[in-house]
């Protein structure tokens, strides 16, 4: 860390709450900005500097975030030749290009789609933030806070009683503001969902007109498809579900609503696996055999990492699932409860290895406490009905159990599942959140009639020869 970073930091910082600012005040009329933005707009920034901190002094072999800094400056560099080389090495083409071009691909370290494609992006960060990874955090911190405070709005809209509630599942959960505000494709991702969902909601509210919206959702999905398509896969049925049972809620025939709720999973699947073949024809990274090799890959190589606990790898962070059969559906199935477990309530506390899972052991731990006192407190049978009859609930659920089971089966290290899990946290503790409002509302109601009742009782018996 230089005087340099230091310096920016001093001027980016209250540049980036300048900009905040200027959006709140855009929003004047509107109290969720006036009481929340620049609260949850601090959280990012400083979520992002403590990423920074972490990756540098901590971690000092840097991580995939530094590299991606590292790569985004040659981009910044060829731009600073010439435009042409610029584009040509966003390309990533090593044929028919200039020398220039070539040298610049060669120093740089990543050459996956999955991986330049968020180079070529954040790229633009490095530029306005003059090369300093510290400025190009900040930066990063703010741009993906749009689509963070995107789904904030998402949720209060669905459910205005509970605003505190969803400020905190979205804004200010310590690993996700911490993990989802550094250079990664994880702040990227948790940006993307946030705008797919409230631009999404924009459309089906008819709101048609809107171009803005369908630029959106396909700039987000296709960024989300390249980079992370697993996540996309799990987004989507979730989708189908809430807009069609959406449509569902309307009908007031108790019997139909019922039926429709199978068909529409059932549909929800189809659409799930005709994408996984869709996908697969373009390429064969996203078959459902490449899935599980890929995942299996990630388990290998991040056990070994995490087995290793020198400052320069894992630290004795990993984990594992136990035995299963990889080539069964049901031995998928099998490790399923496992996989979700392993990513909302894991590491356990005597499971610590380092100051980093202490952190997450203790947050897991939070969230273990609040999931069985809200389904205890709730009652299992009326969980599952409050999910059943609610398709924006039903659609956090779906999307975090299988997100979930993605992220818990394929990292097999605390490190990297902490990272990895931050889209589907907001979701899982959203879902708690509702789920508690609902069984206290349906409280309520229980006791204003029965008030209502005994009223009505003891004003019957008041009247002298009322007939009952």
């Amino acid at each position: 860390m230089s005087f340099l970073d230091i310096l920016l930091i001093i001027l980016y910082l209250p540049l980036c709450l300048f900009i905040g600012k200027q959006i709140k005040n855009k929003h004047r009329n509107n109290p969720l900005y006036q009481k929340w933005f620049m609260k949850g707009l601090w959280a990012k920034l400083l979520g992002g500097l403590a990423f920074a901190l972490v990756y540098t002094f901590y971690y000092e072999y840097g991580g995939d975030t530094r590299s991606y800094f590292r790569d985004s400056g040659k981009l910044v560099e060829a731009l600073f030749i010439s435009p042409a080389i610029y584009w040509d090495v966003m390309q990533h083409s090593f044929e028919n290009i200039s020398a220039e071009a070539l040298d610049v691909l060669r120093r740089m370290l990543f050459h996956d789609p999955r991986e330049y494609y968020v180079v070529n992006f954040v790229s633009i960060f490095n530029f306005l933030g003059f090369g300093s990874y510290f400025s190009m955090t900040l930066l990063v911190a703010l741009f993906t806070y749009w689509g963070v405070w995107h789904f904030f709005l998402l949720l209060v809209e669905k459910f205005p009683k509970i605003e505190k509630q969803m400020a905190f599942a979205v804004l200010f959960i310590p690993s996700v503001f911490f993990w989802g505000s550094g250079i990664s494709k994880d702040s990227l991702i948790l940006c993307a969902v946030g705008l797919i969902l409230y631009h999404v909601n924009q459309i089906a509210s008819g709101k048609f007109w809107q171009f803005g919206s369908l630029l959106i959702i396909g700039g987000a999905s296709y960024f989300m498809f390249v980079v992370k398509a697993y996540v996309l896969i799990s987004l989507l049925p979730a989708i189908i579900l809430w807009r069609t049972l959406h449509l569902r809620d309307k009908i007031k025939n108790s019997y139909i609503r019922a039926a429709i709720l199978p068909l529409v999973g059932a549909v929800s699947i189809f659409a799930m696996v005709y994408t996984l073949n869709f996908m697969a024809q373009y390429n064969k990274t996203y078959s459902m055999d490449s899935f599980v090799d890929t995942a299996q890959s990630m388990q290998g190589w991040h056990y070994v990492e995490g087995e290793n606990s020198g400052d320069n790898h894992g630290r004795g962070s990993s984990y594992t699932l136990g035995a299963y059969d990889e080539n069964s559906w049901q031995g998928m199935l099998k490790i399923f409860p496992a996989a979700v477990n392993v990513t909302f309530f894991r590491p356990y506390i005597w499971e610590v290895k380092n100051a980093g899972m202490l952190a997450q052991a203790f947050e897991s731990l939070v969230f273990l406490l609040f999931t069985l006192f809200a389904v205890l407190k709730t009652g299992p049978i009326k969980v599952y009905r409050y999910i059943s009859n609610d398709s924006f609930l039903l659609m956090c659920v779906v999307f975090a159990i299988f997100f979930g089971f993605a992220v818990g089966f394929s990292s097999y290290n605390f490190g990297a599942l902490s990272r990895y899990k931050i889209p589907a946290v907001p979701f899982f503790i959203a879902a708690l959140f509702i789920i508690r409002h609902k069984a206290r509302e349906a409280k309520m109601v229980g006791y204003v009639k029965a008030r209502q009742k005994r009223e009505f009782r003891e004003g019957s018996q008041a009247v002298p020869g009322f007939a009952r």
